[in-house]
């Protein structure tokens, strides 16, 4: 089961990478678009491939609150670090509970 557990947080990861890639891109030129968003749509298939592998092992009322929450929280952060996104603290509230959710669905 490590390696499902492994699966899924890969799956996490390029998800999130595969929105930062589509977030960079948002106001840019077709001509630059196109490539960067073949990159975000290969991370995206690396994300389905591994979140199809870890369900195999996880179960799916367990793996998709904790890849979707995951997702949220890593999303939410890297945002505001890469594109320095402002987050208040009603937003860091949100990112705690839905990590706190996490844990209490994962156990």
């Amino acid at each position: 089961m490590p390696g499902a557990h492994l699966a899924l947080g890969g799956a996490v990861l390029f998800n999130v990478a595969a929105y930062l890639v589509y977030k960079s891109i948002a106001d840019a030129v077709p001509r630059i678009w196109c490539p960067i968003f073949a990159i975000g749509l290969m991370l995206g298939a690396a994300n389905t491939f591994l979140f199809a592998r870890s369900i195999k092992a996880i179960p799916l009322s367990i793996a998709y609150p904790v890849f979707a929450g995951a997702s949220f929280a890593f999303i939410t952060l890297a945002a505001a670090v890469i594109f320095h996104e402002r987050l208040m603290p009603i937003h860091l509230l949100g990112v705690a509970l839905v990590v706190t959710g996490i844990v209490l669905v994962a156990r």
